[in-house]
């Protein structure tokens, strides 16, 4: 253990404060950009990465290692990619999909390491270890590998070794398991009626995670009122120290999930979140809303007493070691590159094709599409942030097929009167397309109407054959009325294409 009684209580607190970096922000609002330096000089333990381009954020990152004595931690939420919080990079399927295949997870989670690592971002808040039991579950869906424990163990651990195989951190998310619940613990949270014994097969995952070393874990802002009926997960001794730490002999370091949600929020005084979650058994606080008063705060509580001293001496030395396993200490230098990761994009689709499901009653002879008739193409939306994602599969379906087509957007809001005016511009359509993007996503809500659905897609059938693709959520696809449907698990660029190889019947080449 590093000697920590030369360092100040203050040095010691910004050691556990992980706070929100946002790179687009930093480079574009000088205040903003002279608060994140004065907390890299203040000795915050590092930074969770968002927004940007990888270019940028790999300058930021770069940037912000010039100022604290401790080199940073930077961390993200990568679980399928770069992507999920930057611009660009290798777009991979979701966990789920994944999950499907059986043999991708591994090759993925290793990719996924090289690219975080190529930006400086060495902590990787992945995997989600969550048995995604509640199909109404409202965020974690696609996010998870599968909906019991065998296929979630083997997925984690696969993803796990690949990823710390290539000295990047893991963090298996959100314990004690998220995934059987109805609400989103980003707006309230979640209540888990079960005591320890109830949860033995939920725990299954995060018990393979730790046998297979795994470097953090993420603590959810569950409620579990059979265990504590005071605290959520994040904030519950019960739950970090007497389950995770004894029962379960968790030695690595326990994170709470972002202390900035607003199931947190909304119920405790920031004076009051900073303490609960020290207390509690947490080592890293990430993402407070205040970071800057979350350090004074964490300080003065470490100031109380001998015990509180000896507490967060152990976490810093937890961090401190970490940041050594990932080669930041004793001097940080980060490997240059300029490889554009060709390799990671093919493995991305290859993972993707393999994953579609294709559920066919009575129209085997409908796929590939016929180039001899003209189509029309539909993407129903539920979020205008999903316009891009479908504008690229309208582009990449263009560009794939030889026949005549339309395409339109449009959600469930469309009104009569549109929809006739569609069915006049299609009247030469022989069979269409229908790609739903719908998916569970943090503040979002999921299909509030699938009657609505099924008839403006019923109407705009008018008769005539079609296909339904399920980009994202693959639990509505029981309650769309469609006798041909696509599943891909996934709204990623790579599911997109694989969708459109398996309208148009192409295959990838041989070595591909």
């Amino acid at each position: 253990m590093v000697k920590f009684k030369t360092w100040t209580n203050e040095a010691l607190a910004a050691q556990c404060i992980f706070p929100k970096l946002d790179c687009d922000k930093y480079l574009l609002e000088l205040d903003y950009k002279e608060e994140i330096k004065e907390l890299a000089r203040l000795g915050v333990g590092g930074f969770c990465v968002f927004n940007g381009t990888t270019e940028s954020a790999r300058n930021v990152l770069s940037e912000l290692q010039i100022f604290p004595q401790v080199p940073l931690l930077f961390c993200a939420d990568f679980e399928n990619g770069v992507t999920m919080r930057l611009e660009d990079g290798t777009d991979f399927p979701h966990a789920m999909a994944l999950g499907k295949t059986g043999e991708f997870t591994g090759k993925v989670a290793k990719a996924i390491a090289k690219e975080a690592k190529d930006l400086g971002v060495l902590w990787n808040l992945a995997p989600v270890c969550d048995i995604n039991s509640n199909p109404k579950n409202p965020i974690i869906n696609i996010r998870a590998f599968g909906e019991n424990s065998e296929v979630v163990s083997k997925n984690i651990v696969d993803y796990i070794n690949f990823l710390q195989g290539e000295n990047v951190m893991a963090c298996a998310k959100h314990f004690p398991n998220h995934g059987d619940t109805k609400v989103d613990s980003h707006i309230e949270f979640p209540k888990i009626y079960k005591d320890y014994d109830e949860l033995a097969d939920e725990i299954i995952p995060f018990i393979a995670a730790i046998n297979c070393g795994v470097k953090s874990i993420m603590v959810g802002h569950l409620f579990l009122e059979k265990i504590d009926d005071k605290y959520p997960a994040s904030l519950s001794p019960k739950i970090i120290c007497d389950i995770l730490r004894e029962k379960l002999n968790y030695k690595g370091i326990v994170v709470t999930d972002a202390l900035d949600m607003k199931a947190i929020t909304n119920s405790f005084k920031l004076e009051e979140i900073i303490k609960l979650a020290f207390l509690a058994g947490n080592d890293v606080l990430l993402m407070p809303e205040n970071p800057l008063k979350a350090i004074e705060i964490l300080s003065d509580i470490i100031k109380e007493n001998d015990e509180h001293r000896t507490k967060i001496e152990i976490s810093v030395d937890k961090i401190y070691n970490c940041k050594r396993w990932v080669k930041l200490i004793p001097q940080y230098a980060k490997e240059t590159t300029t490889s554009v990761f060709i390799e990671h994009q093919k493995l991305a689709l290859r993972a993707a094709l393999q994953a579609v499901e294709i559920q066919n009653e009575g129209m085997e002879n409908f796929l590939p599409i016929s180039e001899e008739e003209d189509f029309a193409a539909f993407s129903i939306l539920q979020r205008a942030e999903d316009l891009q994602a479908a504008s690229r599969f309208f582009t990449m379906l263009a560009g794939a097929s030889e026949n005549d087509c339309d395409f339109a957007y449009l959600d469930e809001n469309i009104s009569e009167d549109e929809i006739e005016a569609m069915l006049e511009n299609i009247e030469n359509a022989k069979f269409l397309i229908f790609a739903l993007f719908y998916r569970r996503r943090a503040y979002a809500k999921g299909v509030e109407n699938i009657d609505k659905l099924n008839y403006i897609i019923d109407k705009l059938a008018a008769g005539r054959e079609y296909v339904t693709i399920l980009f994202g959520d693959p639990y509505i696809a029981e309650a769309i009325q469609s006798k041909l449907k696509i599943m891909t698990f996934s709204d990623s660029f790579p599911s997109l294409a694989a969708a459109i190889m398996k309208l148009t019947g192409r295959v990838l080449p041989d070595n591909y």
